[in-house]
C-alpha cells in the first residue's frame, strides 16, 4: 500500500476553536422541523440554544452569548437529528457561535472575535443539500426488495441531436430541482444529461469529460473528468454551465463521492495512478491507496464512517473506516464478494445497505456484507436514489437509464 501527498488545492477549512459554554436546548416536537433554539444568550453564552431533535433539526440560537468570556455553542448534533446550525454571533466580549452545519462546530469563544462557522464535520449524511433530510433518525427498515416495483426505462430523446446514449454513468438526484443528472462517458464528446421524472432527457453540458458524479453540500455537481484527468465542479443552476477545477487528479478518475464536511474521495481503476484517493478540506490530497487491484465504485455509509470501494477486477468490495476528520484507516477490510462481474458504481440506502452495479443487475448487501438479493436491471454501471420519497432507484445500464421503486429510501449521492 502506498500513501503519499500528491497535490494542494483551494477548498474547505477546519473547525474554529470552540467555546466551552453550551447553550440551552430548544428541541423540536413536530415531525419534519425541529424547534428553534433560544434567541438570546445568557451569561457566558448559556442560552444560545441547541437544535431540535427531529430529522430536520432545529435552528440554533440566533445570537451568541452577550456577556462573559465565551460564546454560545453552535447548533450541536441533536439526539437522533442533524446539526441545527445557528446564525453568526456578534462580535464583542463574548463571541457567538457560527452557522454550524458541522458536527457540533463551536463558536470562537474569544474576546472581541466575531462568531465563526463550524466548517468541517458534516451533517452526517452526504448527498447534497437534501441529504440530511432523507433518512429518519432512529427509523428501522425491512428488506428493501420487498414489494419491489417493475423495472422501467428512460431512453434518449427521439428527436434532435444527439438522439442516443453511448454508455451512461454517474447518476445523481438533485431534490431542489426534482431532476436527475447523469453522464454519457462514451459519447463524442462526453456530456452530462438531465431529466425530470416523466420528461425527456436533454443535454445539460457538452464536453464534460465526465464519468462518475456526486453532489456537494451546496448541490453542485462534483465530476470525475476522465478526459482531462481532473475533479471538477459544475453549477446545475447556471444559465451557461461550465466546469471549474477542484483538483488536477493526476490520474483518470472514475467514480467520486463527497462527504458532507467537504472531504472528496475518488477511484482510478486504470492507467497510471491506479488506486483511490482522498482530498481533505485542508486542501491536501493523499493517494493512491492500492488496497484494490482496480477500484471503481466508491460510496460512503449513511453515517459517513465507512468508505466502500469496489474492485472491478476481483469482484470484491472492501470497506475502510473513516475518522471524524475524514481520514482513512490504514487497513482496509473485506466487505463482500459479488455474484456477478464488474462491481461498477455503487449507492447506499438509509438502512446502510450497499447497492453494487454488476454485469447482471444491482446486487444489494446488508451493512454486515450479507447478500440480500439482486435488482434485475441487467448490466448496470451505477445507481442512485431519487424521487419525492427517495425510493426510486435510478440505474445507468449501457444505453438506457432504468428505474425501479424499492421499499427503503436512499441517498441521492
Amino acid at each position: 500500500m502506498s500513501l503519499s501527498v500528491v497535490a494542494l488545492v483551494a477548498c474547505g477549512g477546519d473547525d474554529p476553536p470552540g467555546g466551552s459554554d453550551k447553550g440551552g436546548s430548544g428541541g423540536g416536537t413536530a415531525a419534519g422541523t425541529g424547534g428553534s433554539g433560544g434567541t438570546s444568550g445568557g451569561t457566558g453564552g448559556a442560552s444560545s440554544g441547541a437544535g431540535g431533535t427531529l430529522p430536520n433539526g432545529g435552528g440554533a440560537g440566533t445570537t451568541g452569548g452577550s456577556a462573559g468570556t465565551k460564546g454560545g455553542s453552535a447548533g450541536a448534533v441533536n439526539t437522533g437529528g442533524m446539526a441545527g446550525g445557528g446564525m453568526s454571533g456578534s462580535a464583542g466580549a463574548a463571541a457567538g457561535s457560527g452557522p454550524g452545519g458541522g458536527m457540533g462546530g463551536e463558536g470562537a469563544g474569544a474576546a472581541g472575535m466575531a462568531g465563526m462557522a463550524g466548517a468541517s464535520g458534516g451533517s452526517g449524511l452526504h448527498g447534497g443539500a437534501s441529504g440530511k433530510y432523507v433518512c429518519t433518525p432512529g427509523a428501522t427498515y425491512g428488506n428493501p426488495l420487498t414489494g419491489m416495483g417493475s423495472v422501467g426505462q428512460i431512453g434518449p430523446p427521439t428527436q434532435g441531436t444527439p438522439n442516443f446514449f453511448a454508455f451512461v454513468e454517474g447518476p445523481v438526484w438533485i431534490a431542489s430541482q426534482s431532476k436527475l443528472y447523469f453522464s454519457d462517458n462514451a459519447g463524442s464528446p462526453e456530456r452530462i444529461w438531465v431529466v425530470s421524472p416523466g420528461g425527456m432527457p436533454s443535454v445539460f453540458l457538452e464536453k464534460s469529460g465526465s464519468n462518475g458524479m456526486a453532489l456537494d453540500s451546496d448541490d453542485k455537481l462534483v465530476v470525475a473528468d476522465q478526459a482531462a484527468k481532473n475533479i471538477t465542479r459544475v453549477d446545475p443552476t447556471a444559465a451557461s454551465p461550465s466546469a471549474s477545477l477542484i483538483v488536477a487528479a493526476g490520474c483518470k478518475p472514475n467514480d467520486v463521492i463527497v462527504r458532507s464536511d467537504g472531504n472528496i474521495y475518488w477511484s482510478a481503476p486504470q492507467e497510471s495512478g491506479t488506486g483511490f484517493y482522498r482530498m481533505a478540506p485542508n486542501k491536501m490530497v493523499t493517494g493512491p491507496r492500492t488496497d484494490t487491484a482496480a477500484p471503481n465504485g466508491i460510496v460512503l455509509s449513511p453515517d459517513e464512517n465507512t468508505l466502500y470501494v469496489g474492485d472491478v477486477q476481483n469482484k470484491k468490495i472492501i470497506k475502510v473506516a473513516v475518522d471524524a476528520d475524514g481520514a482513512l484507516a490504514a487497513t482496509a477490510m473485506p466487505f463482500a464478494s459479488t455474484m456477478n462481474g464488474t462491481v461498477d458504481g455503487m449507492c447506499v440506502d438509509c438502512a446502510g445497505n450497499v447497492y453494487a452495479g454488476t454485469s447482471n443487475g444491482v446486487e444489494v448487501y446488508s451493512p454486515d456484507g450479507t447478500m440480500i438479493g439482486t435488482v434485475p436491471t441487467g448490466e448496470s454501471s451505477n445507481c442512485t436514489f431519487g424521487g419525492a420519497d427517495r425510493k426510486t432507484l435510478y440505474v445507468t445500464s449501457r444505453a438506457v437509464l432504468k428505474t425501479v421503486t424499492l421499499a427503503v429510501p436512499g441517498l441521492p449521492d
